[in-house]
């Protein structure tokens, strides 16, 4: 086994959720433009007396049975966020990021895995060089792509390159909710914004710290003639350089995009800043979660490579919510036409101020 200590600073936003939504009232309250997330089963046994339920038998939501002097209790509340949502609902919701069980956010080892298994992808299609066509991209929008995949890694999980890769999860925050924020975050456009999206998230400059593993024995001779792994695993003893190769690309599209973009200048300038950067083979730039796009979790460039392709793709899986050829949109019009980012109030006026998921990693033989 080759064992690495993986070290990974957040240097923007970073969301990883765990599927559920926070409510208002009942999960969390805002008070002093700071979120509570509640402590409900403290709150009710501190409020039994004033647990009784309306005419319509409905008992009050743990949020509205505190007062001002609760709030200098901190066995009622589980964290506190700085930050809080935009909007003014009663029925607010928030997407929550992923926690252990003493709610210390963490970075999954899937998350990450993910991820490195995108720039190798990327970048060893060329070495590869998979015949690209509709039979290859297969029928099923979950598991489009899945065809491709196999030529690259292998015919099925147990002949799989990454069945030699373990990424551990990522821990370094030691205190419930600690470099946790509340971000206001929202899909933009080149001309125009969605709707507010409020989500946890891990702030810029959060060290995390786990492990990586590669199985050396799915490389001897004798596993060779199984699983034929050889001739791809320079792809593993090359994960950062690989990993910095394909987020590079993305960085000089991303500077291109966001310059191109109304409001958008500091985004652009976080990415002008990257794309200076020069690392050491040991480390690289990745983006993670929620935000990183689709051109950060597919074969990107290389389906683009074929317009025609390409496009009955996107009418096919309807990737595109509005439809390609309308009035507005035209066929071979950029794709994606969105991205993700982090709000931020500027004299008064609300705007993009950061993209969301980058980090820095780095692998040390341990």
């Amino acid at each position: 086994m080759s064992v690495f200590k993986i070290k990974l600073q957040t240097l923007s936003p970073v969301h990883i959720g765990n599927g559920d939504e926070l409510r208002q009232g009942f999960d969390f309250v805002v008070y002093d433009k700071r979120t509570y997330r509640l402590n409900e089963d403290a709150i009710l046994q501190a409020k039994q007396s004033l647990l009784r339920p309306d005419p319509n038998g409905r008992y009050p939501a743990p949020g509205n049975l505190l007062v001002e002097l609760d709030y200098r209790n901190p066995e009622l509340f589980r964290y506190i966020l700085r930050g809080f949502p935009r909007s003014r609902k009663t029925d607010a919701r928030i997407k929550p990021f992923i926690k252990d069980v003493f709610d210390r956010p963490y970075i999954p080892g899937s998350s990450l895995k993910g991820a490195l298994r995108t720039s190798m992808a990327w970048t060893g299609w060329k070495e590869i060089n998979p015949i690209l066509d509709r039979s290859a991209i297969g029928r099923s929008r979950s598991g489009a792509g899945q065809p491709l995949e196999k030529k690259l890694f292998g015919p099925d999980p147990n002949h799989d390159l990454l069945r030699a890769l373990h990424v551990s999860d990522l821990f370094g925050l030691q205190k419930a909710g600690m470099g946790l924020v509340l971000v206001n975050a929202q899909v933009l456009t080149k001309r125009s914004a969605g709707s507010p999206i409020e989500l946890e998230a891990v702030a810029g400059d959060v060290p995390f710290e786990g492990s990586l593993t590669i199985d050396d024995a799915l490389f001897t001779s004798w596993a060779e003639k199984e699983l034929h792994f050889n001739n791809r695993k320079h792809w593993l003893e090359e994960l950062m350089a690989r990993a910095q190769a394909h987020s590079q690309a993305r960085i000089a599209e991303l500077v291109t995009w966001f310059e191109r973009a109304e409001g958008t200048e500091d985004i652009a300038g976080f990415y002008r800043q990257l794309a200076k950067i020069t690392l050491p083979p040991t480390q690289a730039f990745i983006q993670l979660g929620w935000g990183s796009g689709w051109d950060g979790k597919t074969f990107w460039t290389h389906l683009q490579k074929d317009p025609q392709l390409f496009e009955r793709l996107v009418d096919e899986f309807r990737l595109h919510r509005a439809g390609r050829n309308t009035p507005s949109r035209h066929l071979g019009d950029p794709f994606p036409r969105s991205k993700r980012a982090a709000m931020g109030v500027k004299e008064g006026i609300a705007k993009p101020i950061a993209p969301f998921g980058w980090v820095l990693i780095e692998m040390e033989k341990t």
